[in-house]
C-alpha cells in the first residue's frame, strides 16, 4: 500500500466534471485507489463517480490518496498530481 497527501485545488470543489477526471485517471491503473479526507471522513473509491461527488471534499481540503496494487506508486503520484494541479480549474 502506498499513500500521499494532496490538496484539492479545483476552484469549484469536487464537482461532477472533476470527479469524472479523477475517475478516468484512476481507471488507467490496476491498483485500487481511494481518497481519504484528512479530517476523518470515510475514504471513497476513486473509481466511483457517485462516491466522489457525494464525498463532501471541498476546495482546499487535504486528502490522502491511497493505492494498493501492482502499480500503486504510479497511481498515487498521478491522482495526487491531478488534485494538486487543480483537476479542471487551477
Amino acid at each position: 500500500m502506498t499513500s500521499r497527501e494532496a490538496v484539492l485545488r479545483d476552484r469549484y470543489g469536487l464537482h461532477p466534471r472533476a470527479a469524472h477526471r479523477i475517475q478516468s485517471e484512476a481507471a488507467g491503473f490496476q491498483a485500487r485507489i481511494r481518497l481519504e479526507p484528512v479530517d476523518g471522513q470515510a475514504a471513497v473509491d476513486a473509481g466511483s463517480m457517485l462516491g466522489l461527488v457525494s464525498s463532501g471534499i471541498r476546495t482546499g481540503d487535504r486528502v490522502k490518496v491511497i493505492a494498493d496494487g501492482t502499480d500503486e506508486e504510479e497511481a498515487v503520484a498521478a491522482v495526487a498530481a491531478l488534485l494538486d494541479g487543480g483537476v479542471c480549474h487551477p
